[in-house]
């Protein structure tokens, strides 16, 4: 199969995903923050993202071993590829029991002092993290699976749980929705089992469909300089995803101790808002990144460098074609998906939607930078953008009169722009990238585009006497034909015609 097919195929199954997890979470969301209330909902945010800020090890390693299945399927060592996962596993067991030492201890500093915990909320507090510390511990050790899932450019299976996933939150808020106890703590348990039962899922697939899944032999494949490779690989790696995941749970953590949990609550709901639109451009650098890491494996680096220009300049368009319009209208869109709007939820959506909006331009970089194996200086030069915001946020709110908000501008301050040039600068010196064409044809011309878009569709809200979801609608469709003339150039216009040809005349065998 070529790799545009592959490329148009996954992508497709991913935006079937995206859409129906759209749909879901939505209601989903509305649900649970009625069922919970605003208060219970920014604990339960709070408390849960201290256990998802602490799983940066595990997604450390999911990415090495990812990249590593990659590199060598790339290469074409199918021997290489068993030892590799193999160890992995090796890796994983290893790293569930150091997770649990990490929990143990980070829970005493977490509800001694970090945590602003309201008076009788305690004992949901410690239960939510409890739910959460055993449902994270045991995916440590199923991650494995899940990157050969990735590894394999298999979006089919992927995109089903992701929808299963969904159903099956769905099925929960409904649930909590009429319960008549303890609802936070049954919504804690109830999430614990619903991510047991899908990593178990994964795992029996990925062992049923994969033969480096079923040839599990620990004694045979120990391989100390795979293990030294990998967690060495991993261990810069983890620098950068450790500080990101700080980065981004330090916000909570800041804005709930100068603030309270229902601000945490408006600042969850951004955080979902901008997640679910994430999706979309996550989608397609999520099916890239594998044809990417194969490029190097097999040198063919020219080739790596091509897919990662264009992978930069779609990212960008596909997550400004979601975020222009919602920027627009965000009050109405807050009033109609919620029953209750907790304060700041707008200032929060419209401060983070342009940091992510940023850092699109260059995202796509990590993976090509990833693929080189050359990290370190990489990974130590970012975590230290990642981690600035947070001591930063803390000095302004600490000595000044300072909005909640400030907490996500300084983030994009540092992580979003700063990040961005590190990240090319780094793929220049390190890859050989362009980064004068990639100002010229990619930065110049998908920003003029992005402006152009946020003003017709303005100044079309004001000349066109309508519901806000028509005039939503109708500034979705006027962004194609401005991104087609102004971002794409001929040779991108020609791929993208021969492409949906082929996609037309192959859909039904996909």
């Amino acid at each position: 199969m070529s790799t545009s097919r592959r490329v148009i195929k996954n992508t497709i199954f991913l935006y079937i995903r995206t859409i129906v997890s759209l749909l879901f979470s939505v209601f989903t969301t509305r649900i649970l923050l009625e069922a919970l209330g605003e208060t219970d909902y920014g604990l339960y945010n709070v408390v849960g993202g201290a256990i998802s800020m602490l799983g940066f090890l595990s997604a450390s390693m999911s990415s090495a071993t990812q990249r590593f299945l990659n590199i060598a399927e790339g290469a074409g060592k199918k021997d290489i590829i068993i030892k590799y996962f193999n160890n992995s596993l090796i890796i994983h067991w290893i790293l569930s029991v150091i997770m649990i030492v990490v929990f143990a201890i980070s829970a005493l500093f977490f509800f001694n002092g970090i945590l602003n915990i309201p008076d009788g909320k305690f004992t949901d507090a410690i239960a939510i993290y409890t739910c959460m510390l055993i449902s994270t511990v045991f995916s440590i050790t199923t991650v494995p699976y899940e990157a050969e899932i990735n590894a394999h450019e298999n979006m089919l299976f992927f995109s089903l749980l992701g929808i299963v996933d969904v159903f099956v939150k769905f099925g929960i808020a409904v649930a909590v929705l009429y319960f008549h106890s303890d609802k936070l703590i049954f919504y804690a348990i109830l999430m614990a089992i619903e991510s047991f039962g899908l990593r178990t899922a994964s795992k029996a697939y990925c062992t049923r469909k994969y033969e480096e899944c079923k040839d599990i032999n620990f004694r045979k494949f120990f391989d100390r300089t795979i293990i030294k490779e990998m967690t060495s690989f991993a261990g810069w790696n983890l620098t950068n995803i450790a500080t990101s995941a700080i980065s981004l749970y330090g916000m909570n953590v800041v804005v709930n101790h100068y603030f309270g949990t229902d601000i945490n609550a408006a600042m969850g709901i951004a955080t979902q808002l901008t997640g679910v639109m994430m999706g979309l451009s996550l989608n397609m650098v999520k099916a890239v990144s594998p044809i990417i890491m194969k490029s190097e494996g097999g040198n063919q680096h020219q080739q790596m460098l091509r897919y990662t220009m264009e992978s930069c300049k779609f990212s960008y368009l596909i997550f400004s074609f979601c975020c222009i319009p919602v920027l627009i209208f965000i009050s109405p869109i807050l009033n109609l998906w919620l029953t209750i709007v907790p304060n700041w939820t707008a200032d929060f959506c419209v401060v983070l939607i342009f940091s992510i909006l940023t850092e699109q331009l260059t995202v796509v970089l990590y993976q090509s930078i990833m693929a080189s194996g050359d990290i370190k200086s990489y990974n130590i030069i970012r975590s230290i953008t990642n981690i600035l915001p947070i001591f930063v946020s803390i000095v302004m709110f600490q000595y000044g009169d300072y909005k909640p908000y400030w907490v996500i501008i300084n983030r994009a301050l540092s992580v979003s722009i700063a990040g961005g040039i590190v990240n090319l600068w780094f793929a220049k010196v390190k890859l050989g990238f362009n980064v004068s064409y990639f100002f010229k044809d990619v930065a110049a011309k998908c920003i003029a585009a992005s402006c152009i878009c946020a003003l017709t569709a303005y100044a079309l809200t004001h000349l066109v006497s309508c519901s806000w979801i028509i005039s939503f609608i109708l500034c979705s469709i006027i962004s194609l034909p401005i991104y087609w003339v102004v971002s794409l150039n001929k040779s991108e216009h020609k791929s993208i015609i021969l492409l949906v040809q082929n996609t037309k005349s192959r859909l039904f065998f996909i």
